[in-house]
């Protein structure tokens, strides 16, 4: 393997002041490989949703008031979760770059504010990069969303109500939309059921319970619920924060759950 000395000068003198070196071999195919053993160093900023607005040939012609890209934008987005990581998990980031570790690519990323906006410029290494070599371009993102964080540490308070075993029936908007005779969700229920042990004990590991919440320690969520009476049966509305609510801000919606 050669070590490419131009080309890293070259993304060197594209990104003024970067804090980590990319050293870059030809492998045995010809492709551009990037080394991504670079260590962790936080960057709070780039911790966050990120939705494309453009793409362009350099940074300096983006103009928030024009897209240069007539066409669909490939990327739709990029989150950052803290610690270095993403929900992706061949995706891992330091500060200044994200790895692809499919690829074996290690692209620049940089933060700019224009006009009171956070944009964040992204070196697209696709395969012009990684089989022709040539120098990538970027992408523009602008933060849409930070990554949610609810307390999961909420004192236990017991609901002899909502022990026992409730079985996924439907998942609506909101719990007014739910009807026991007609189902709104056309698809398969992800969540096929929540089972609730005494004295705050989740079903899985993973998560606990407190009267009226359900929190998850591994996504950081504290989920409400609601148990109604319905035609004479109970039923139990559970606010579903999935990647929507965690990653891009959005309310969520609900699971309809029917004790056994």
């Amino acid at each position: 393997m050669k070590i490419i000395t131009l080309a890293l000068l070259a993304l060197l003198a594209a990104w003024p002041g970067a804090a980590q070196e990319i050293k870059s071999v030809v492998n045995k195919a010809g492709h551009l490989e990037d080394e991504l053993s670079l260590p962790f160093v936080n960057d709070p900023a780039v911790i966050g949703a990120w939705r494309s607005v453009d793409f362009v040939a350099k940074p300096e012609l983006f103009s928030p008031a024009k897209r240069a890209w007539d066409g669909d934008l490939f990327l739709k987005e990029l989150v950052f979760l803290p610690e270095g990581k993403s929900p992706n998990g061949w995706l891992t980031w330091t500060k200044g770059v994200l790895m692809h570790h499919g690829d074996k690519t290690a692209s620049r990323y940089q933060i700019r504010e224009l006009g009171g906006e956070k944009y964040l410029f992204f070196e697209w290494k696709s395969g012009d990069y990684t089989i022709r070599h040539r120098a990538p371009e970027y992408y523009v993102l602008k933060k849409a969303a930070e990554i949610k964080r609810d307390r999961t540490d909420l004192p236990f308070k017991n609901d002899p109500a909502v022990v026992g075993e409730w079985e996924s029936v439907d998942f609506v908007e909101t719990p007014e939309k739910f009807n026991p005779a007609v189902r709104v969700w056309r698809g398969d229920l992800y969540l096929k059921e929540l089972v609730f042990l005494p004295k705050g004990k989740g079903g899985k590991p993973w998560w606990t319970w407190t009267r009226g919440v359900v929190m998850h320690h591994g996504d950081k969520t504290a989920s409400k619920y609601e148990i109604m009476k319905i035609a004479g049966a109970d039923y139990l509305f559970f606010e579903w924060k999935s990647g929507d609510y965690i990653f891009r801000g959005a309310k969520p919606f609900y699971y309809v759950l029917k004790k056994k």
